[in-house]
């Protein structure tokens, strides 16, 4: 997101990030800490906007009255969360930090009014347009069945599908859409729907090899959104380190499907008098957005667990 604004600077002019008041303003240092992300809050008050480094800082309410920004980031911070059952907004006065507001407001209702119209003003302020973080994650989630979470794009290569002259494994290989798929992996290979693309230069085909596109955002330091990948199907072996497309029916990732998903492998073992056994399998996002979690297989989990695939490459 930091990122996405600076761009926008650069393209338009006028684009901030502003935030609320989750984090004390103690120094001219990264006083704000999201996850691995630290920010400066505004090193000067008075047109902080125009401000040389105002691009590298962070501004809050009082920096942006009277102004218009052409793209503005707000951070919502964790004074402000969601509660799903009573669908209300929520505020915690304990994460709250600015002292006048929170000196001078002693009603928690005016409090809460106060807080909720600070966010109004400023997510008015960005013209063209406006990004939004949410640190909390119930209130992230109310967000995102409002709002289209931000997706990264890339140049998908020229993928070509045959529908006439098909030699498998010759001049094609099979591709496997698991978001639509019915029931297990194996089945899917025996169908008559398979569709399949043209064999992609420079590769030595084999009748282990399958492609499939990846969509989503959880393994998008190794693989961006939308890319078309080769996999291979699994042979056994230690599979440690590797990314790998697994199937069970304990596994819910709505990214790659129901029974399926696609992570780095890590496999916990222990020794007993039947030499080493599994104790659990972790599968390990890999992504730039810290919100997907680890999926854990505990051992009664695994008698359903396959090792569908093993990643290869991006075609």
């Amino acid at each position: 997101m930091i990122e996405q604004v600076k761009k926008r600077d650069e393209e338009y002019g006028l684009s901030r990030i502003i935030a609320g008041f989750s984090w004390e303003w103690i120094s001219k240092l990264k006083d704000i800490k999201i996850d691995n992300c630290e920010l400066a809050w505004n090193s000067v008050a008075e047109d902080w906007i125009n401000s040389a480094n105002s691009i590298n800082e962070v501004g809050c309410i009082h920096t942006i009255q009277g102004y218009d920004l052409n793209y503005c980031v707000i951070i919502f911070g964790n004074e402000i969360s969601y509660d799903p059952i009573n669908n209300n907004i929520v505020i915690r006065p304990e994460n709250y930090r600015d002292k006048n507001g929170k000196n001078t407001i002693r009603n928690p209702q005016d409090l809460q009014n106060y807080i909720i119209n600070i966010y109004k003003t400023m997510m008015l302020r960005g013209i063209k347009g406006t990004y939004i973080y949410a640190c909390d994650q119930n209130l992230k989630k109310y967000f995102e069945s409002f709002i289209n979470k931000f997706q990264s794009k890339i140049a998908l290569p020229n993928i070509v599908f045959l529908t006439h002259s098909i030699k498998p494994f010759i001049n094609s290989i099979p591709f496997y859409d698991l978001r639509v798929s019915a029931g297990n992996f194996s089945e899917l290979q025996n169908t008559n729907n398979v569709k399949w693309i043209k064999t992609p230069d420079n590769l030595r085909i084999s009748k282990d090899l399958f492609a499939y596109q990846i969509i989503g955002e959880s393994m998008n330091k190794i693989i961006p959104n939308g890319s078309y990948c080769l996999f291979r199907k699994d042979s056994g072996g230690s599979r440690n380190g590797k990314i790998v497309l697994v199937e069970s029916s304990n596994i819910k990732d709505s990214e790659f499907g129901s029974c399926y998903t696609i992570k780095e492998y890590q496999s916990i073992k222990y020794e007993d008098e039947n030499g080493w056994q599994h104790q659990s399998i972790i599968l390990k996002p890999r992504s730039n957005d810290s919100s997907y979690n680890n999926i854990e297989l505990k051992y009664n989990d695994l008698e359903t667990f396959k090792v569908v695939g093993i990643f290869e490459k991006i075609i």
